[in-house]
């Protein structure tokens, strides 16, 4: 059986991996380069752009009395997001009855987030993770569980604590009343979605296989349809979506390790939204640790939308618009920037650093291509 169409692709040069691979590889050498270029260049210019419209005598001299111990604790709290992650992994890799080392977990978030970082909608995320998993040798379908729970983990706590953070801080927020209001309504019709459609495919396989059916029915997709090309892809989601159906039951079995998957989700995102309150202290201003969670919340409900790899440049403009109604105007750019550097790039560095090895017996090279 052939990987299906959104697994990484492979070149099976070591022999003690046992790799099946795709005829047409998704990503080569070159186009991730291209995207980690993309990447740093929209987000540098992003920042470069606020930096340089923010930045006046005062800028430099809040930079040289920056508190020192909270960028530690800021650079802390993101180190402590990703061991916390690699429980999570190790938690739901258990309870689908597969075992894996925590260094590789982490490993595996670092690489992945890499990944993500240098594709449009952080496309590459899943699909690295999953391919990670079966270097593992865990199975396709568990994989594909392992990796997508988590975002349906996020889903589900956004979706509950994001209404409670709006509405408490609804005075806070009566300054861009239209924009919040509609950031919310996008947040929680995108979690209730994202929840539905899980739910839909693990419980009801058939379904989804029938709804394919009645798409390829469809006169003006069906020429689309019948592509040989494309009755692999479906034959192979179809084929997936059975498997991982059995994979969700065998999770269900496993209560504890639910809640406990549970909890580390909502650690590693408390971990991941302290680093901007702390970034703060740093600056020695005081905000509320509450609202500068809730904004953050909103932002990150967004950068799934946006083409841009990693959501580089909307970040940095979203963070920047919203924070600039509590943040003096001198300190934007560098909060902006700090908070960038901690949140996403810092992750990419080492993602990128702990890819090296792996690239050379997986990236197709541009020959190969």
């Amino acid at each position: 059986m052939r990987l299906p169409f959104f697994i990484l692709f492979l070149n099976n040069k070591r022999k003690d991996i046992k790799v099946e691979t795709i005829e047409k590889p998704v990503l080569n050498r070159n186009k991730i380069i291209k995207g980690l270029i993309i990447s740093l260049l929209i987000g540098i210019t992003a920042f470069l752009l606020i930096f340089f419209l923010t930045i006046d005598e005062n800028t430099v001299i809040s930079i040289k009395d920056m508190e020192k111990e909270f960028l530690l604790l800021a650079a802390a709290a993101i180190f402590l997001s990703v061991f916390i992650e690699g429980l999570r992994i190790q938690v739901v890799a258990g309870a689908v009855g597969e075992r894996i080392a925590f260094w590789e977990s982490v490993k595996i978030f670092y690489i992945s987030s890499f990944l993500g970082g240098i594709t449009p909608y952080f496309s590459g995320t899943i699909p690295g993770q999953v391919f990670l998993f079966q270097q593992q040798g865990i199975s396709i379908a568990k994989g594909i569980l392992i990796a997508t729970i988590r975002p349906i983990m996020k889903s589900i706590i956004f979706l509950i604590i994001t209404p409670l953070l709006f509405f408490y801080f609804q005075d806070s927020l009566q300054e861009y009343e239209v924009l919040s209001w509609l950031l919310l309504i996008i947040a929680i019709g995108f979690s209730i979605i994202v929840i539905l459609a899980f739910v839909l495919v693990v419980s009801n396989p058939q379904k989804v296989e029938s709804l394919l059916i009645r798409l390829k029915d469809i006169s003006f997709l069906s020429n689309f349809f019948q592509r040989p090309t494309i009755q692999k892809i479906l034959e192979g989601i179809i084929s997936q979506v059975r498997v991982l159906q059995e994979s969700y039951h065998l999770l269900l079995n496993h209560p504890r390790e639910i809640i406990l998957a549970f909890f580390y989700t909502f650690l590693y995102w408390f971990c991941y939204f302290s680093v901007a309150p702390l970034l703060l202290l740093a600056l020695e201003m005081q905000l509320d640790f509450a609202l500068v969670i809730a904004l953050q919340v909103l932002i990150f409900f967004l950068l799934p939308f946006l083409p841009t790899p990693g959501g580089s440049g909307a970040a940095e403009v979203g963070f920047a618009s919203l924070f600039s109604f509590f943040v003096p105007a001198h300190l934007l750019g560098i909060y902006v920037g700090g908070w960038r550097l901690f949140t996403f790039y810092l992750n990419m560095l080492i993602g990128a650093l702990l890819s090296l090895n792996l690239l050379k017996d997986w990236i197709v090279k541009k020959d190969d291509s």
